[in-house]
């Protein structure tokens, strides 16, 4: 067991010996914003960014950390059609004025694009919340958690499932991939409404 999962399960007194994931009730993802403070985190990635407000939460919380936002900022067929891209522009000039005071680094572009500049093994965590279909969650927890190292937390947002005319496949696709790589003990924070998942990356 890891030093950050041994601070994890004693700070939540967590019994990790149960079915996965092991839920913690009482954290928010503000509450994982703070564990990266604590854990002395320095270099991360927050991928899909919206309106920054999330990306400010994490400035706030680790003032001493650089943090790239990665988000293409842009209308495509099969990522919310109803959003347009005039509406994306609005929300990359939010970001850009919400963030100027902040060590955050605006990466506009996709994120199978913008991995490719990250070394493996160069951040300390990730957290993925872009567009939540089945083959880009896959997509972004597959490479980008090449690119945190051991001792890293790889994360994300809306650990649930919707059908419809806004799809989230982001649970089965998390389950799946932390059973096919015998992931545990790994988390789901069930203190917001959108529940945030993420484990310690070990080796």
């Amino acid at each position: 067991m890891s030093v950050e999962q041994g601070y994890i399960i004693e700070k939540y007194n967590l019994d990790i010996n149960v079915r996965q994931p092991v839920f913690i009730p009482s954290m928010t993802r503000e509450g994982l914003a703070d564990l990266f403070h604590v854990l002395g985190y320095e270099k991360g990635a927050e991928i899909g960014v919206e309106r920054g407000v999330f990306g400010e939460v994490l400035c706030q919380s680790i003032p001493f950390a650089t943090i790239y936002g990665i988000d293409p900022w842009r209308a495509y067929k099969g990522y919310r059609e109803h959003v347009t891209q005039s509406k994306l522009d609005g929300f990359f000039d939010q970001t850009v004025e919400r963030m100027a005071k902040y060590n955050y680094k605006i990466v506009r572009s996709f994120s199978m694009d913008a991995v490719k500049l990250f070394d493996d093994g160069s951040l300390d965590f990730v957290y993925i919340d872009g567009n939540h279909d089945f083959q880009n969650v896959a997509n972004d927890i597959v490479e980008w958690s090449k690119k945190v190292r051991d001792g890293g937390i790889v994360s994300g947002h809306d650990f649930k499932r919707m059908r419809g005319s806004y799809i989230c496949h982001v649970k089965d696709v998390v389950q799946a991939y932390t059973y096919a790589h015998g992931i545990r003990p790994w988390f789901v924070a069930t203190g917001d409404k959108s529940p945030s998942w993420f484990w310690v990356k070990n080796g």
